[in-house]
């Protein structure tokens, strides 16, 4: 084991500054969540260029998604081990070769596996910028730099959409994994030949001490409640971006850059909602923020069920009750991940990796379900919706925060 000394951490600052790698980590973090949102506007044409099903196109979201849950717990433990800049070479490698593969795909199963090792390959970015932050940065700086980490998080989904939308009506869908590739490209020549590497306490691989942890915090059924809370709140965002082009391309018959705005408009509403929770008083607790948020959510949820029943298919009815959903789920997201990875502090980075491994192959499963449902009407995406914020509504009383 190789201790990381105070010289050393100096020596890797006066070669790349705090600013660099700042910049490094905000950079690093929406690509993965654009990964999975740019293109979902296409995925009525995607279907009809592949001569496919539309449950089978809809595969490429989930099944990208579900090998990037399965790399949350790949990353970490090998970073611990070659460090941070070569787990970023290798990642970035992964997902520029699947890149490759899904770009000049002649048939859909082929664009599938293209999708896969891009998930898994870009998953490294998510993991190690919080990583490299720890090693950079102590506090107030660490602080501020994950502020920043965390909007340029937020825009990854908020973007991706209108710039997928906008590629798509211009030059055409594939521009936007091209899109991607590119700005992989930018992201590994900066690690290549500006970033050093900032992980001096490299440690063996323990597979036995992994297994313990992992035994210790599934046996934990508060921690099981938030995962499956987590999941069904991102899990319910992803299906709208998965069910909403064909629900509002093919049975509203609007265009790709109509689903782009509205997809644009819900990011930023979850985004309000994970800001909320630095303007609200102090006054008001995590269980208050907990009861309001998850009541709205299933009281939102019925409203858009109740709608379904008896209005036809409008914009207004799926947009409308559906952003109170997202709002509300902003507002617990961040909370829960709190919870989910504080109650482990002794193994807080296997903690994390769990947490988001969890969360995202729950997230995955329901994608798939929504793959199957019906989308020239609103109802099965609305009952969908319905059951995930009455079992968060279940689930949070059940851990009573």
């Amino acid at each position: 084991m190789t201790d990381i000394s105070t010289t050393e951490t100096q020596n890797i600052r006066a070669k790349g500054s705090d600013h660099f790698y700042a910049f490094l980590i905000v950079a690093l973090a929406p690509i993965g969540q654009m990964g999975i949102d740019i293109f979902t506007p296409s995925l009525p044409l995607i279907t009809k260029e592949f001569a496919s099903t539309r449950e089978f196109v809809q595969l490429s979201v989930s099944l990208y998604l579900a090998a990037f849950s399965i790399g949350q717990l790949f990353y970490g433990p090998l970073s611990d081990s070659i460090g941070r800049r070569r787990s970023l070479i290798l990642g970035l490698i992964l997902f520029l070769a699947g890149s490759l593969i899904a770009i000049t795909a002649a048939n859909i199963n082929i664009f599938i596996v293209g999708r896969l090792i891009q998930g898994f390959g870009i998953t490294c970015a998510s993991v190690l910028m919080r990583a490299i932050a720890t090693d950079m940065f102590k506090p107030p700086q660490l602080g501020n730099v994950l502020t920043y980490m965390v909007v340029g998080w937020g825009m990854g989904p908020i973007i991706a959409p209108v710039i997928g939308a906008a590629l798509q009506e211009t030059i055409g869908w594939q521009y936007s994994l091209i899109f991607l590739a590119i700005y992989a490209v930018i992201l590994l020549l900066l690690i290549v030949f500006v970033m050093k590497e900032t992980n001096r306490n490299l440690v063996p691989f323990s597979l036995t001490k992994i297994t313990s942890g992992v035994c210790e915090i599934y046996s934990n059924f508060r921690f099981i409640l938030i995962f499956l809370s987590m999941g069904f709140c991102y899990g319910v965002i992803l299906c709208f971006n998965l069910v909403g082009p064909f629900v509002v391309q093919e049975a509203m018959d609007y265009s790709p850059s109509t689903f782009g705005v509205l997809a644009l408009a819900m990011g930023l509403v979850y985004f309000l909602g994970v800001l909320s929770n630095r303007v609200m008083p102090a006054s008001v607790t995590a269980a208050r923020k907990f009861s309001i948020a998850s009541l709205v959510c299933v009281v939102a949820a019925t409203l858009q069920f109740v709608l379904a029943l008896l209005i036809d298919l409008n914009i207004w009815t799926l947009a409308v009750p559906f952003a109170l959903v997202v709002f509300f789920c902003g507002v617990m997201y961040p909370n829960l991940m709190a919870m989910g990875v504080s109650a482990f502090p002794h193994i807080a980075g296997l903690a994390s990796s769990i947490l988001g491994f969890s969360l995202m192959l729950l997230a995955a499963a329901i994608m798939w379900v929504s793959s199957l449902m019906q989308a020239h009407s609103l109802l099965p995406f609305a009952t969908l919706t319905l059951v995930l914020m009455a079992g968060v509504y279940l689930m949070i009383r059940a851990i009573r925060p």
